[in-house]
């Protein structure tokens, strides 16, 4: 009866081991993958400031912070935003929460950004121009677009802005306007 327990246990821990073929052929992470990040590295670090945006009842500003980060050996940059209304105290309450993923695509320059915020997801698509602007953008459900561009104007500054443009139309609109620093103690680049 020992020897049944004991060959069942066998069995069973080996089942739940990886074969030596799966973990001999993970790779690490190209460097060309590592590399298509390099344009971003400086958003890297925690960021504060102000963020403006056009809401139902006009402008509203909030306490704004990024913390930004590398994951999967540099293959990734992870962004996470968190606005608080500036005028319940401090910190002020949560009233805005965004995650987004950000990884190279197959063209050069060419970015994915898959972002989450108030339960919708969306996958956009990305690119960083030759002055370093970083544009993101994608289609609404109405047919409209909108769109990010994030620009560093000065080292430790990060500025964003966000536009929506309606369906058929040719005017973008902005909606979002933010200005953040660098947070002592944040990692320049």
């Amino acid at each position: 009866m020992i020897y049944r327990r004991l060959g069942f246990l066998a069995v069973s821990g080996a089942l739940l081991l990886p074969p030596a073929a799966v973990v001999s052929a993970q790779t690490p992470v190209p460097e060309e993958a590592k590399a298509a990040m390099a344009p971003l590295g400086w958003l890297v670090g925690e960021w504060a400031g102000e963020a403006t945006y056009q809401g139902p009842e006009g402008p509203k500003v909030l306490r704004q912070t990024e913390e930004v980060r590398v994951e999967l050996e540099g293959a990734l940059v992870v962004i996470e935003g968190t606005g608080r209304d500036r005028l319940e105290g401090d910190p002020g309450p949560i009233v805005f929460r965004a995650f987004a993923v950000v990884s190279a695509a197959e063209e050069p320059g060419r970015y994915r950004v898959a972002a989450w915020q108030g339960g919708r997801f969306v996958d956009a698509a990305a690119q960083v121009a030759e002055d370093g602007t970083f544009t993101w953008g994608f289609a609404t459900p109405d047919g409209g677009e909108v769109r990010y561009a994030i620009r560093r104007p000065e080292p430790d500054v990060w500025h964003e802005e966000g536009s929506y443009r309606t369906a058929g139309g040719d005017a973008w609109r902005p909606f979002v306007a933010m200005t953040l620093r660098r947070a002592a103690g944040g990692a320049s680049r």
